[in-house]
């Protein structure tokens, strides 16, 4: 084995030429991998091709030392090692800024669990990589140069192939999202594009407080009422209907929930992300997809609520992500985490959503007049044995934590058992809001749902560059108490009349003012599934460049379309 790669290694290192085709074809593999997972004509493949290929051949050419070149594009070199990670993971598309932000708000904790599944990948990238840089260091040393004149002819060669690449690029068919542009759609220089726009998303989000300070919604409760009034939003995590006993699944997934009485379920319910960052934000702000860049001056609807007199709770057993939901729970009158952290907050421990209960009791004894929580759930978010206490293991075995096709079963198990937990959590958290004797209401929404392998495509996970039909539709439910139906009956009957129609996270923030009886210049009773104005939306979907598509064309394939036909979501 040592003799063949130390032959290896002088072949390689015979002459400068051979070098030089072989860091080209190095640097190169992840626009022949696109060749092969994007649907783009033939004219666009070409250019996956013909424009990487002629600005390699012009950036290798302008150093007569080869291997010196090479180490200068070492952060090409972890940029490709990303992309080929990306591949295994989603089987599509390129680093999207969804990710160089996840790579910003996911902490260590999370990271590992996802790393210790990808390793096939990032064997594979250190496989194809570390020779290539050992090559470069040693051709760097020896000083392998090419000469002048092959240098000049690859320079007119990479120049005619770059040129002629970008002129063709307006003559590719559009697409259904756009025309074809470089920056969208040929590597490496739309993962640049995107890496530009993260950074540009992470400056604006940043200068937040600044920007939103003197935002104010003017709100107030228009009802008063004698009684005391609770109102909760839960936010969930990862939680996919397919996978809800009350929205069909042939597993008891929903013991508790199912014999619950005063709940009202959307069938036909879906996110606008979906990916955390954007999702959260989304359901907690007036915003939607189609103004998402409004955000960066509002506040959450926990300071309408606080407006409105009411005493604002935010409680989160998720990580802190330097996001906007960070930002969002700060305008509470009290803010718990109750996810431990280590290591200055980069790293976090375990601990169960049922946790959150007791501080909901403390909160609910303790404090006096009308209250409004928010609970930040972990819910179904991977690794899913450890969202749930033993106890909790209904199906078994459950154990499995490697992301791999005979693994799914076990996965499977795992992750329908997590939603046992959130039924109980839910259960448990209707009933300490009953003992209230409150006029109280609960609004539950994930932020998105799940891939659990669930086709040919073995796609797992979510917030992959373009969603699937699992991570669109997702479990959301109202309930009331007894109390609130006698005193606002015709809430209650318009929440009822409108479970049938199709809704999206779009209409979180309403709901929950028009059910607080608290009116501000921001509520559009239009998206309230309270009120009987609400009119069924066309709904749409915030894509990776924060664009609002038409939901039913955000890049669904096949299977997905299969699926949304056989559930029979509404295509507005």
């Amino acid at each position: 084995m040592l003799h063949q790669t130390v032959r290896l290694f002088q072949y390689f290192l015979k002459n400068s030429r051979q070098l030089y085709a072989f860091f080209i074809l190095v640097n190169l593999i992840p626009s022949i991998l696109l060749l092969f997972t994007e649907p783009y004509p033939f004219i666009g493949k070409v250019l996956l091709i013909g424009f990487p290929l002629g600005i390699y051949l012009l950036i290798f050419a302008s150093l007569k030392n080869i291997g010196l070149m090479q180490l200068l594009l070492i952060p090409q070199l972890v940029l490709n090692a990303f992309q080929i990670v990306i591949f295994y993971l989603f089987g599509e598309s390129v680093i999207a800024v969804d990710m160089f932000l996840n790579l910003a708000t996911t902490n260590v904790s999370e990271a590992g669990e996802l790393l210790n599944n990808l390793w096939p990948a990032i064997f594979l990238v250190c496989l194809l990589y570390l020779p290539t840089i050992v090559f470069a260091i040693i051709s760097c040393k020896k000083k392998i140069h090419l000469s002048k004149k092959f240098r000049q002819k690859a320079v007119i060669l990479g120049l005619i192939i770059a040129l002629a690449s970008y002129g063709l690029t307006f003559t590719v068919p559009h697409k259904p999202n756009g025309a074809y542009r470089l920056q969208y759609d040929v590597f490496p220089i739309n993962i640049y594009y995107n890496l530009h726009l993260a950074i540009q998303k992470w400056q604006r989000s940043k200068h937040y407080p600044v920007s939103s300070k003197d935002f104010s919604f003017h709100a107030y409760q228009h009802t008063q009422i004698p009684d005391r009034e609770i109102y909760v939003l839960v936010i969930g995590e990862a939680s996919r209907a397919a996978n809800w006993s009350l929205w069909g699944y042939e597993r008891e997934t929903n013991p508790l929930l199912s014999t619950t009485s005063g709940l009202v379920l959307y069938p036909d319910a879906i996110t606008q992300a979906n990916a955390t960052h954007k999702s959260v934000p989304l359901i907690l702000s007036a915003v939607h997809a189609d103004n998402f860049k409004l955000i960066y001056q509002q506040k959450s609807l926990i300071t309408a609520f606080r407006e409105a007199d009411f005493q604002t709770i935010f409680i989160s057993n998720q990580p802190p992500n330097r996001s906007f939901t960070d930002y969002f729970a700060a305008e509470a009158d009290f803010h718990e985490n109750i996810r431990p952290t280590l290591n200055g907050g980069i790293s976090s421990l375990n601990n169960w959503d049922g946790n959150m209960l007791p501080l909901v009791q403390h909160y609910i004894d303790s404090l006096p007049g009308n209250l409004f929580f928010v609970l930040h759930t972990y819910g179904s978010h991977f690794n899913y044995q450890e969202r749930y206490p033993s106890p909790f293991a209904h199906f078994k075995p459950d154990h499995a934590t490697e992301i791999e096709a005979k693994n799914r079963q076990q996965l499977i198990n795992a992750y329908d058992n997590s939603i046992r937990y959130t039924d109980y959590f839910l259960h448990c958290l209707i009933q300490t809001l009953n003992s209230t004797q409150a006029v109280t209401a609960l609004y539950y929404s994930p932020d998105h749902g799940e891939d659990l392998l669930d086709d040919e495509r073995k796609r797992f996970l979510h917030a992959s560059p373009h969603p699937t039909y699992y991570q669109l539709h997702i479990p959301l439910l109202l309930w009331f108490s007894e109390a609130y139906q006698h005193t606002f009956p015709d809430r209650y009957a318009a929440a009822w009349h409108n479970r049938s129609l199709p809704v999206s996270t779009s209409s979180a923030f309403h709901t929950l003012l028009d059910m607080a009886s608290i009116n501000t210049p921001w509520l559009n009773t239009e998206y309230s599934l309270t009120s009987p104005k609400y009119k069924a939306q066309r709904r749409m979907y915030l894509n990776d460049h924060d664009q609002a598509v038409y939901w039913y064309q955000s890049g669904l394939k096949k299977q997905d379309r299969e699926m949304i036909e056989k559930k029979k979501l509404d295509h507005r």
